[in-house]
C-alpha cells in the first residue's frame, strides 16, 4: 500500500457512498469473500456477494422502518499491518433520518485484505461510540 491513510479512506468512500444509495451489489464489491461482521445482535460469515446482498436487504428493512436516510462519519485513522492487511478505525459514524434526528452514533473497526481486485474489507466490527477513550 503506498499510502494506506488514503486508500483506505478511498474504500470507505466508495463503501460509504454505495451504503447511501443503498446499492447492495456496490457495498458487497467493497468487501472480500468471505467476510465477517461482528455487531452487538451477533457475528455473521457470509460466504460469498449474493449471500452479503441477502444480509444488507434484511439489514436495510429494519433501518428504513425505522425512518432510515444515510449515514456520516467523522474521523478515519488507518495502519497498514504488513502482509496485505490494514486497519481501518471510523470514528462517530451516524446513521440519520431525512431531518438528520439521530437513529445510532457507533464506531467501525475494520481489517482490509489486499485481493486480486485491490483493497477489500474483510472484516467489519460495530463498536460503541468512543470506545477508543475509555
Amino acid at each position: 500500500m503506498e499510502d494506506v491513510q488514503s486508500e483506505a479512506e478511498q474504500l470507505f468512500a466508495t463503501y460509504l457512498l454505495h451504503w447511501n444509495a443503498q446499492n447492495f451489489e456496490g457495498v458487497a464489491e467493497c468487501y472480500s469473500e468471505p467476510c465477517v461482521f461482528v455487531a452487538p445482535a451477533g457475528t455473521v460469515c457470509l460466504r460469498d456477494r449474493k449471500a452479503f446482498v441477502e444480509f444488507l436487504k434484511a439489514l436495510f428493512s429494519g433501518l428504513n422502518e425505522n425512518g432510515f436516510s444515510h449515514s456520516t462519519a467523522g474521523s478515519k485513522s488507518a495502519a497498514d499491518c504488513g502482509n496485505g492487511t490494514a486497519i481501518l478505525d471510523v470514528a462517530d459514524v451516524k446513521r440519520l433520518k431525512a431531518d438528520g434526528t439521530v437513529l445510532e452514533t457507533i464506531d467501525g473497526h475494520y481489517v482490509l485484505k489486499n485481493t486480486p481486485e485491490g483493497w477489500k474489507f474483510a472484516v467489519a466490527v460495530v463498536c460503541e461510540s468512543g470506545w477508543r477513550e475509555r
